[in-house]
């Protein structure tokens, strides 16, 4: 009997930006009426230069919120060593048979900074929080969901002999457009139920249909916002299944040659979503004294959420989450 394997596809593309532009020659010339070349007008308005860090001033750094005492799972490609993770607490385990956790895809390095850089040049959104790195992508750009499942499992192994130090979220960048799988099925519904919060991102291709396993119901699935704030980024999946729309065009974050990179896609959405699910962790267990229900850190996003102006429900869900009005559902007053 043949046996049917589901591909799960790598949701993210990283661009470097170190890289200083070849100018090749005059931009500003015009024909003059005699044939001659001439200078343009000095006041012709020039580009305004790109703000690489225009998802962070949406996500700006809180006061009290920061991740401490959280883990987060990204299962991804790997890591690399970077400034932006010196002294970080990091675990990790492969499941692809490669023997290291070495991100030769510069799309692992890319989420984990956005979930928790230490702030060299940029600060993660949950900068305190701790990674648990779990390799499902050895660099092919295709894998198998029993990976992804090992991983999960293996997740929950640990929060049954660690009931004291869970991992409370997982960043998942993977999915496929039609199909699933069981036993991946089962595993992130028992994670959802055991109190780990799940994200992925809603897909990298822009029609209607949020990719599996983003569409499931246990899943917050996540669509990607553009670089000017107000529409979806151009490759974005959307449907009725999103949950929430974050930055994810050219968002700055860690390389995996140790430098730094623009990251593009709904992989970046992703990993801000995770961020934000870590500092609901974190605000939740010192409001409610034990460890939140994947529920309840859902329902306290969806309470900082804000829509925005002329984008459908189904490119944006509930809208993007305003970190700020979520540090105040923990404030203490007196």
């Amino acid at each position: 009997m043949k046996r049917l394997f589901v591909l799960f596809a790598l949701f993210g593309l990283s661009v470097s930006v170190m890289a200083d532009p070849m100018l090749l020659g005059p931009t500003n010339l015009r024909i003059s009426d005699d044939g001659d070349f001439s200078a343009a007008p000095k006041e012709q308005k020039e580009e305004a230069p790109f703000d690489n860090f225009w998802a962070y001033r949406l996500y700006p750094p809180l006061k009290n919120l920061k991740g401490k005492g959280v883990k987060v799972a990204v299962a991804d490609s790997g890591i690399v060593s970077h400034a932006e993770f010196n002294g970080k607490h990091i675990m990790g385990q492969d499941f692809t048979m490669s023997g290291s956790f070495t991100d030769i895809k510069n799309h692992g390095t890319g989420v984990a900074g956005i979930i928790g850089a230490r702030g060299v040049q940029f600060t993660g959104i949950a900068p305190q929080a701790s990674l648990v790195v779990y390799k499902i992508d050895d660099g092919s750009r295709l894998i198998g969901p029993q990976a992804v499942t090992s991983a999960i499992n293996t997740l929950l192994t640990y929060n049954e002999e660690h009931p004291d130090d869970k991992i409370t979220v997982l960043n998942l960048s993977y999915g496929v457009s039609a199909g699933g799988s069981i036993p991946l099925t089962n595993a992130i519904n028992k994670a959802h139920d055991s109190g780990v919060t799940i994200v992925c991102p809603a897909g990298n291709y822009p029609f209607p249909g949020v990719f599996y396993p983003g569409k499931l119901s246990t899943v917050i699935a996540v669509s990607a916002l553009s670089a000017d704030g107000k529409n979806i980024y151009h490759q974005s999946s959307y449907g009725p299944e999103v949950d929430f729309i974050a930055p994810g065009d050219k968002v700055f974050t860690a390389a995996a040659d140790g430098d730094y990179t623009l990251m593009s896609g709904t992989s970046a959405a992703a990993g801000f979503v995770s961020g934000a699910a870590a500092l609901a962790v974190e605000g939740l267990k010192k409001k409610l004294g034990r460890y939140p229900t994947a529920q309840e850190v859902k329902d306290s996003l969806k309470k900082a959420a804000v829509k925005i102006p002329g984008l459908p429900d189904i490119a944006q869900g509930n809208g993007m989450i305003d970190i700020r009005k979520l540090e105040k559902q923990f404030s203490v007053t007196k």
